[in-house]
């Protein structure tokens, strides 16, 4: 896959100063420039850091965009703007990266503006309890709109929901940036910036098949029913294995939000495990469906089985290196969120914006998942 590659840098741990305070009245009255030079050694620190670390930001080159998404480079937003986030969840390791990302880009904007303090571009980041929560996400986004951002950034759980919430926000002049999950509703929405899931889904099954000698009974754990970016993966994987794999027979889709069974995704899988005996590969469609099918594929029953997964995460990364994971389609976490952000900012200024951004994605197996160029893949 062609990439386009810009290096930016991320800001490192800051150091924590110590500086000694004397007893007598000398001391107390130098308190004030101790604490002065205290921050100064803290920012000097912090600039250090951030250039001896480096995160590479590559987005598809293939897909021809009409501007460079992973830089805000002349884009100089007024003061104190705010750029309102609401995603599917904040617990799983893919959403920190993606906040991760994120936030590198808001403090790229400030200092391309030389914001400080209370002026400072500042980036809200909200999503329900649970990543299945439609409604509570909903609630979320009504909240978010009074506030009257510069900017929306939604990743939708539900693709069907949420169309009112958009048409309260293009009544009021609030521009839509849809990331990781697209809605139904594409003429309320100025930019999509996410993963091309139908073709990572299908790189999912091509990866599997492959893996099984291009036979054997397969299941696919997948997340949710009604989300766009679950939908397509799931989608991208059947029609690869009937188009292409003909002696790959996907046997069942078991969601984790099923209404009609209240049973855990670990409990449902074991039970149809003992019922088909003769499944050989399962493609689970994110992090948190991969490490319930690890949990069961960790006995000695079941470990014959491949599984296929997707996105990162420490868990995934150990089982690829134990050989306990055939590999993973990872996506572009920090990417998706650094150039999310930057069609934002572009959009507030109401600068042209490609429709559709790519994020991109990259398989992950035991042979190349120490390489450097894919480390920007992976996160903890």
């Amino acid at each position: 896959m062609g990439k386009k590659c810009l290096s930016l840098l991320l800001a490192g741990l800051l150091l924590a100063v110590t500086v000694g305070c004397g007893k007598d009245d000398s001391a107390k009255l130098n308190e004030g420039e101790e604490q002065t030079e205290e921050k100064d050694n803290e920012q000097e620190v912090k600039e250090s850091q951030a250039e001896d670390s480096g995160v590479e930001i590559e987005l598809p080159d293939e897909q021809k965009l009409k501007t460079d998404y992973t830089t805000v480079k002349g884009l100089e937003l007024t003061a104190a703007s705010h750029i309102a986030v609401v995603v599917k969840g904040k617990k799983s390791n893919y959403w920190k990266a993606v906040q991760t990302g994120m936030q590198q880009a808001i403090d790229d904007l400030n200092e391309e503006a030389g914001f400080v303090d209370d002026d400072k571009i500042y980036m809200t980041f909200e999503a329900p309890e649970h990543e299945s929560d439609a409604e509570g996400q909903i609630n979320i986004v009504d909240a978010v709109l009074s506030e009257n951002p510069q900017v929306l950034c939604l990743a939708a759980i539900d693709m069907g929901s949420c169309e009112a919430q958009l048409e309260t926000a293009e009544e009021n002049g609030i521009p839509v940036i849809i990331l990781d999950s697209g809605v139904m509703t594409d003429e309320l929405v100025y930019t999509v910036c996410k993963t091309d899931n139908r073709e990572a889904g299908a790189e999912a099954a091509r990866r599997l098949s492959q893996g099984m000698n291009e036979s054997g009974e397969v299941l696919i754990v997948a997340s949710q029913r009604k989300g766009e970016s679950i939908s397509e993966r799931v989608q991208g994987f059947l029609s690869e294995t009937q188009d292409s794999h003909g002696s790959v027979v996907v046997m069942e889709v078991i969601y984790a939000d099923d209404p009609d069974d209240d049973r855990s995704v670990k409990d449902r899988l074991l039970s149809v495990l003992e019922e088909r005996p003769g499944i050989k590969g399962i493609f689970a469609t994110d992090e948190t469906m991969a490490s319930e099918v690890l949990d069961v594929l960790d006995t000695e029953e079941n470990a014959h089985i491949l599984m296929v997964g997707f996105d990162s995460g420490s868990r995934q990364q150990e089982a690829i290196r134990d050989g306990k994971e055939y590999g993973t389609v990872c996506q572009n976490p920090f990417g998706m969120g650094y150039a999310t952000i930057t069609s934002a900012a572009r959009a507030i200024l109401g600068l042209e914006n490609d429709k559709v951004i790519d994020a991109g994605y990259q398989w992950i197996d035991s042979s190349n998942i120490d390489h450097e160029e894919n480390q920007k893949f992976l996160y903890e």
